[in-house]
């Protein structure tokens, strides 16, 4: 099982439970979600806090339907994937994400490892949303 298998299976696990009758809130399952990604990508410090801090904001009242929720445990392992290396490119996030992300990169740079900072911008650059 590979890392990336791993964050899946505790992400679904996480969403199951927030699936089963009086489950918590979409607020309090966004912090969940957010909580599990920041776990993993807790060698990327700040990039992974300003960018879970994002979706939270963005996108985590919306976790009312099955089908949210599952877009949301595929949203931090894309960008668990993104910060790892490991994007294909069968991942995905919408425009305005791409540009919190490109953002968050830029304002990161000089902190961050340069390889780290090149395997992200090659990936911005080569999906055209630089």
């Amino acid at each position: 099982m590979t890392d990336l298998d791993k964050f899946y299976s505790d992400a679904d696990r996480i969403v199951a439970r927030a699936g089963a009758p009086g489950a918590t809130s979409s607020a309090r399952l966004a912090g969940e979600l957010s909580r599990h990604f920041l776990i993993w990508a807790r060698d990327y410090g700040d990039i992974a806090a300003d960018l879970a801090a994002y979706w939270t904001e963005r996108h985590g009242a919306n976790l009312a339907t099955e089908a949210e929720r599952k877009a949301a445990v595929e949203w931090f392992a894309s960008l668990l994937s993104l910060l790892s290396g490991s994007f294909t490119s069968s991942m995905d996030f919408p425009d305005e994400d791409w540009e919190e992300i490109r953002g968050v990169i830029s304002a990161e740079a000089e902190s961050l490892d340069i390889d780290l900072l090149t395997t992200i911008m090659t990936v911005i650059v080569e999906r055209g949303k630089a």
